[in-house]
């Protein structure tokens, strides 16, 4: 699956599922060296098992996808079933929207979501993500806002993408 047109040219984002245990490690260590360190060490266990299950093509969900530049890794995104620890009853979920910071403001987070959305939106109804600080992407991809709350001592912004409309 190819990226869209947000790219300089000659940037060309190339976007595909993880294919093998090299870019699960490359992954699950930029998840956890941005997010994860900070999480409970359940919700990193989960997304760990997660990364390992995503390699299974039979699989659906969870998906972690990686975006590349001239074969060079820049990013990724990921739709698994849980993430949210006080909301259990929502999912699936969109998470680890990362791009690297030397490849970051050329659209790439926007095409890694997306990519992630479509695939999720062939197996599901609707999406569910929470943010600290990117409200308005979410709501310029198509996500609505469910409420305001708040983990790990931060603000949140709870959204959900219905894939139907």
């Amino acid at each position: 699956m190819s990226g869209g047109t947000d790219a300089p040219r000659g940037e060309a984002l190339h976007i595909e599922p993880l294919r093998d245990h090299e870019d699960a490690a490359i992954v699950g260590r930029w998840i956890y060296q941005e997010w994860a360190r900070i999480e409970d060490e359940a919700v990193w266990r989960e997304n760990r098992a997660d990364l390992q299950h995503s390699l299974d093509r039979a699989v659906a969900i969870p998906r972690f996808f990686v975006g590349l530049v001239d074969g060079e890794r820049v990013g990724c995104a990921s739709i698994v079933p849980h993430d949210l620890p006080t909301r259990p009853d929502l999912g699936p979920w969109l998470v680890n929207i990362l791009v690297l910071p030397d490849w970051r403001r050329r659209g790439f987070g926007r095409q890694l979501a997306r990519a992630a959305m479509d695939h999720a939106c062939r197996h599901v109804p609707a999406l569910y993500l929470y943010t600290f600080d990117q409200v308005d992407l979410y709501r310029h991809l198509g996500w609505t806002v469910l409420e305001q709350s708040e983990y790990s001592g931060r603000s949140i912004t709870l959204m959900q993408y219905r894939c139907t409309e």
